[in-house]
């Protein structure tokens, strides 16, 4: 297990949460977990896996889709039936593809709808269909099986959970929480979540470089580096991290 000083992680979440107020308090940003790799992770891995959260990202008022198999009425059936909630619209593979296959349509879709779900049977066949701007935008349809007996159980289980997917390269982002959650809960979030992202990572422990936190905006703060175990605060080799004064 990575060795993690809690206490500069902790500071580390209060400083970003606390920029983050100071610049908007109403404007609600991600909170990142970054992932920089010792060496490049070149996977075929389709699927993003599942990291369950303590406190879950998303609130009662998101707007949820779910991308099923054809015939999209089986499970819409199957969802009324079983009085399935969280979920606010149903769309086969088959409508998916002669309906929204324009670049507007697609658009419309993503702005629509806050979190995208999908039959992990299906999981691999949306890259192509969805198109990089989906995937590019971070919101990925969270793979969910609908053929569990407690159907309901799993669709909660995906909305508590973030995720993370590796494909190419030695950098990658994992959403952790929200500036509309406090900076302990963001915190904890990243905690639970170290241990599922470590074994999703290629080489485990010793592929990790270093692990930073930061919105789509702010600087980067790190909470672990391997080159810098014992002197975590010093000659910092990133760009600018560390330069809060209550950090």
């Amino acid at each position: 297990m990575l060795q993690i000083d809690e206490n500069k992680a902790r500071k580390a979440f209060k400083a970003l949460f606390k920029h983050e107020k100071e610049k908007d308090d109403s404007v609600n940003e991600t909170v990142w977990l970054t992932i920089a790799t010792r060496k490049n992770i070149d996977l075929v891995k389709s699927t993003p896996l599942s990291i369950p959260l303590r406190h879950a990202i998303q609130t009662p008022a998101t707007r949820r889709c779910l991308f099923t198999k054809d015939p999209q009425k089986t499970f819409k059936d199957l969802l009324i039936s079983k009085k399935i909630k969280g979920v606010h619209k149903i769309i086969g593979i088959s409508k998916l593809k002669k309906e929204y296959g324009s670049p507007e349509k697609k658009r419309a879709l993503f702005s629509e709808y806050d979190a995208f779900l999908t039959d992990k049977r299906i999981a691999h066949l949306l890259p192509r269909i969805l198109g990089k701007e989906f995937y590019k935008k971070r919101k990925e349809p969270m793979p969910v099986d609908l053929t569990k007996e407690d159907l309901q159980k799993e669709i909660l289980r995906a909305v508590r959970s973030t995720f993370m997917q590796f494909n190419y390269g030695n950098f990658y982002a994992v959403k952790i929480a929200t500036t509309g959650q406090s900076d302990v809960q963001a915190f904890e979030n990243c905690m639970q979540a170290l241990p599922h992202i470590i074994k999703g990572v290629y080489g485990g422990t010793k592929n990790i470089r270093s692990l930073q936190i930061k919105t789509s905006e702010s600087t980067s703060l790190p909470i672990y580096d391997a080159g810098k175990i014992d002197e975590e605060n010093d000659n910092d080799d990133d760009e600018g991290e560390e330069e809060w004064e209550d950090y």
